[in-house]
């Protein structure tokens, strides 16, 4: 059987078809600026990427969705990239565009742990976190080989754990793209250039940004006691210089001495993770 995967972020969508855990093609498009526009992009996704492939013979199509999503999974609630998307009954529309074909929806990051899990880091742990970093911060949770959704479907927004309560600052606020944006006036790319050159203040900016984040895994791991945090997003290409201010807090914050222990590991999976854990949502 076959399987599409839709990742529908901010900027692009991404799509694969795969089979028995392979990629078989794949598609990026630029997403457009409303919501018809979108409907009728992902249909000519899907038919470009099926080709002459029987309906019969495709499981379903799973889409990653970036932002908050009901538990029931059927409608988008807040989107802040994608705007247009708040408030619609996404998995009805996807369902009308894309009939007979079978829709599930998740939480884009709910997505990446996914992936993990099939074919990724997680594929042999049993209690995992999973942390993206990037232009925001967001995580899941899987226990006992499960993805945990939580009571109202909104688990994993680690990025809104408070760390600096004097200023209510959270950790998206504290590690986050824009935060280097603000602390040395550049993009977070351009940061990581400066500091592979050698660049003092840049080194300085990542250590702090390492140990901002090793408070919040700190926080994650004294509450979930998970066997090891994955780490994607953007920042897994600067991940040497993040890593010893992130050691630091987990030294200094978590409680058990088995705790401590917790393997950090960054994703080694392409971009098209999100989809490639969408696809899997009909596994």
């Amino acid at each position: 059987m076959y399987y599409l995967g839709f990742d529908i972020g901010g900027s692009n969508i991404k799509a694969v078809l795969v089979k028995e855990k392979q990629i078989i093609k794949s598609a990026t498009e630029v997403t457009p600026d409303n919501l018809e526009g979108l409907l009728s992009l992902v249909l000519k996704i899907k038919d470009g990427l099926t080709g002459e492939i029987p309906a019969g013979e495709i499981s379903g199509i799973g889409f990653s969705i970036a932002g908050a999503i009901d538990a029931a999974r059927e409608k988008v609630l807040n989107s802040p990239n994608i705007q247009y998307l708040n408030g619609q009954p996404i998995k009805k529309l996807l369902e009308e565009k894309l009939k007979p074909l079978a829709i599930k929806i998740e939480h884009d990051v709910h997505c990446f742990l996914q992936a993990e899990k099939e074919v990724g880091l997680a594929r042999d742990l049993k209690n995992v976190v999973y942390l993206t970093v990037g232009t925001g911060v967001g995580g899941a949770f899987m226990i006992n080989r499960e993805i945990f959704i939580g009571a109202h479907g909104a688990s994993g927004e680690i990025g809104h754990m408070i760390i600096e309560a004097s200023q209510q600052l959270d950790l998206e606020n504290l590690t986050a793209n824009e935060f280097v944006k603000k602390k040395v006036g550049i993009s977070a790319v351009e940061a990581e250039k400066l500091v592979r050159s050698g660049d003092q203040k840049a080194k300085e900016l990542f250590d702090e940004r390492g140990r901002n984040l090793g408070i919040g895994i700190a926080n994650i791991i004294n509450i979930f006691d998970p066997e090891a945090i994955i780490i994607g997003g953007g920042v897994v290409s600067a991940q040497e210089f993040i890593l010893p201010g992130i050691r630091e807090g987990i030294e200094k914050f978590v409680i058990s001495p088995a705790g401590k222990e917790t393997k950090i590991l960054f994703s080694e999976l392409s971009h098209f993770g999100g989809a490639l854990g969408a696809a899997w949502l009909f596994k």
